[in-house]
């Protein structure tokens, strides 16, 4: 079922490339209800032949035209923007802020209408529709500015809805950092079989599918990962010496503190 309402897209980066091929390929939208503005004319123009959608330079007026608003742009610009939208903006439209360590309190203060405004965070596997994103919702945020958001961002992959805004430095350690941490693993994994004899085309992609085949099972069976580990780890067998080695290199308590560490980082980058 698609949506009615046009959306402006501020800041058709490589977030709001994906979003805007997503939403068309996925006929979320017909490409005459995006608006999508850049800080070049030429970008604005190869975007506009890309997706046959509207583009411009001109913030404020993709955004009158708009009833939802997806701020696609770095953080520190957040200020600069909201100073050119806010004179298009009423508590009937709806702002999706995915500028990370933004909250939808300094947002909501920044513009003074009563808007509803929700928090994204979207990774970076929304790339290939397989992405992860969180929710975070303004004071002034509806039931159905609930379910356009989650319309949206579906057409991406998987969404939740977390209530504190505190968690979303959780959230951007864990889902946003998550495929740098994942990438790591496989490049070690792919390290491990090139140095035991196997090509580094076939030891890619051996490490790559291995891993996404367990995250799927892990989501598709329900199961603890604990649980699915011990179905692979026979007595006396291959899995739980290659298990012994990861114990033993701290593996485990590696990847707890590469969470606790980021998220540290991201509540002071919020401050």
């Amino acid at each position: 079922m698609k949506i009615k309402q046009n959306i402006a897209i501020i800041g058709v980066g490589k977030m709001g490339n994906t979003l805007i091929d997503s939403l068309l390929r996925n006929q979320v939208v017909n490409s005459n209800q995006i608006y999508g503005t850049t800080s070049r004319m030429d970008s604005a123009s190869r975007i506009k032949e890309k997706y046959q959608i509207n583009t411009s330079i001109d913030n404020l007026q993709a955004v009158s035209k708009s009833d939802i608003i997806v701020l696609a742009v770095k953080p520190q610009m957040i200020p600069q923007i909201l100073d050119q939208i806010v004179p298009a903006l009423n508590k009937n439209k709806l702002v999706i802020s995915i500028a990370a360590a933004i909250s939808t309190n300094f947002i909501e203060e920044q513009l003074n209408k009563n808007v509803p405004v929700i928090r994204a965070m979207p990774n970076i596997a929304s790339l290939v529709n397989e992405g992860m994103t969180v929710l975070c919702l303004g004071q002034f945020v509806e039931s159905e500015h609930l379910e356009l958001t989650i319309k949206i961002f579906s057409a991406v992959g998987e969404v939740e809805t977390i209530h504190r805004e505190e968690l979303m430095d959780v959230v951007t350690a864990l889902s946003g950092s998550g495929p740098a941490y994942s990438y790591m693993m496989i490049e070690s994994l792919t390290d491990g079989g090139v140095r035991m004899g196997l090509s580094r085309e076939l030891a890619r992609k051996l490490a790559a599918q291995s891993v996404l085949g367990g995250a799927k099972m892990v989501l598709k069976t329900g199961l603890h990962p604990a649980l699915l580990k011990d179905e692979v780890t026979t007595p006396a067998g291959v899995t739980i010496d290659g298990l012994m080695e990861l114990e033993d290199g701290g593996f485990r308590v590696a990847l707890i503190k590469a969470i606790d560490r980021a998220t540290q980082k991201s509540k002071q980058i919020s401050k």
